[in-house]
């Protein structure tokens, strides 16, 4: 099942040089490896960002794994033992589990029937689009693909991809997996998003290997399905929220994925609230006039999740 472990981890050494991503990925490379038939495909874990100081020589760090079987290695199996992450040597002291649903439950029975939400960026994300002309173009105002991801289908008929929608393509049983794969597209589709004033997006430069800087962007971006959509598309939109928090956002690169925090600001049980008639005081109260320039448009998403 999804899972994911808050680690609090003592360094044991005095570091010249930052934590980098990709010092993080050797290591979690050794905990979780691969085998050679899965090397091409996404991995089956999720950094969401890297160690983060905590105190002094004290750290936290956020890990996700994304498969339904559960590793043979846990987090908690290596309390005790110091780790080299990059100039860094960490013991892990603690470890915390914070979720542990597995992927019919997310599906089935989400934790929140979304109408809006707030997406916040809590690590850099890296997004980069190739455009026509093969070369890779940075992209700050994320699209549904490099948002939710896509789903990859080989010739062989097998299912690959990346992010929220591809993990539910890899991992999910295929039964729940298809029909809500099938859904999801309109749900994306009715999607508008909005510029977040207390967080707007904003390019970043990321450290990378060999002293290689990589554009990213970090902030936030508010997601809203119209009213009147139905329960289902609800559920759905509030299963795409839980999956995006666990998968992190942005390309799978040596400079990690983008951790997101989702701020469910309208949910179902506020709808009848939301329209309760206001006081009779309030009534008589004159409502000041609509501004004539809005600051901002809503934007539509555009575009397939599939390929």
């Amino acid at each position: 099942m999804p899972r994911r472990w808050t680690l609090v981890l003592r360094d044991h050494a005095d570091a010249a040089r930052p934590v980098r991503a990709v010092d993080c990925h050797g290591l979690l490379n050794s905990w979780w490896p691969q085998s050679d038939a899965e090397h091409g495909c996404a991995k089956k874990w999720a950094m969401n960002g890297w160690p983060q100081p905590l105190a002094d020589r004290l750290w936290v760090w956020s890990l996700t794994w994304l498969d339904d079987h559960l590793p043979e290695t846990g987090p908690a199996d290596l309390v005790g033992s110091v780790h080299r992450v990059g100039d860094h040597l960490l013991e892990p002291l603690s470890v915390t589990e914070v979720h542990a649903r597995d992927y019919t439950a997310v599906l089935t029975e989400p934790r929140r029937l979304s109408h809006t939400a707030s997406l916040h960026t809590l690590s850099p994300v890296v997004s980069l689009a190739r455009n026509y002309d093969g070369e890779d173009s940075f992209q700050a105002w994320p699209g549904p693909r490099l948002l939710f991801g896509v789903v990859h289908r080989t010739a062989d008929g097998r299912v690959s991809g990346s992010g929220a929608i591809g993990a539910v393509a890899r991992f999910a049983p295929r039964e729940l997996a298809e029909p809500w794969l099938r859904r999801i597209d309109e749900v994306t589709a009715r999607l508008r998003r909005t510029p977040d004033d207390s967080a707007p997006i904003r390019a970043t430069e990321h450290p990378g290997p060999a002293g290689r800087t990589v554009l990213g962007w970090e902030g936030g971006l508010r997601l809203a399905l119209p009213r009147g959509s139905d329960g289902l598309q609800l559920a759905d939109f509030g299963a795409l929220l839980e999956l995006i928090e666990l998968t992190g956002v942005g390309k799978y690169t040596a400079q990690g994925f983008g951790s997101l925090r989702v701020d469910t600001l309208t949910t179902g049980d506020d709808v009848a609230a939301g329209r309760r008639r206001p006081s009779a005081r309030d009534r008589r109260r004159p409502r000041s006039p609509r501004p004539v320039h809005a600051d901002y448009q809503e934007q539509g998403f555009d575009g397939l999740l599939f390929d």
